[in-house]
């Protein structure tokens, strides 16, 4: 029996004793996503890590530790393509004055 069974079962018996029906299944599934989210968030905070930001560093670490793993492909993402830091430029040359 699935949960559409369930529900069928269940609206049918409230019916029958003039209660009112359960919720269809799904209706609540953004809320529970959304609420476990919340509390992902809050456990961070307190844990003294940043609110936003772990899926994208877990899945970027996750990619990193596979070219690593697998050895880096050249069509593959590469380690400085995912870095957050800017790329490195060459020194200006020193400035100098005219001799008087």
């Amino acid at each position: 029996m699935n949960a559409t069974h369930q529900y069928l079962f269940d609206a049918a018996r409230a019916a029958r004793l003039g209660d009112p029906p359960p919720p269809a299944p799904g209706i609540h599934d953004l809320v529970v996503l959304r609420a476990a989210r919340d509390r992902r968030r809050f456990a961070r905070v307190l844990a003294g890590r940043p609110a936003r930001g772990g899926l994208r560093t877990a899945l970027i670490r996750a990619v990193l530790f596979g070219a690593a793993l697998f050895g880096a492909s050249r069509s593959g993402p590469s380690r400085t393509a995912l870095s957050r830091t800017a790329p490195s430029r060459p020194a200006p040359a020193p400035c100098r004055r005219p001799a008087d």
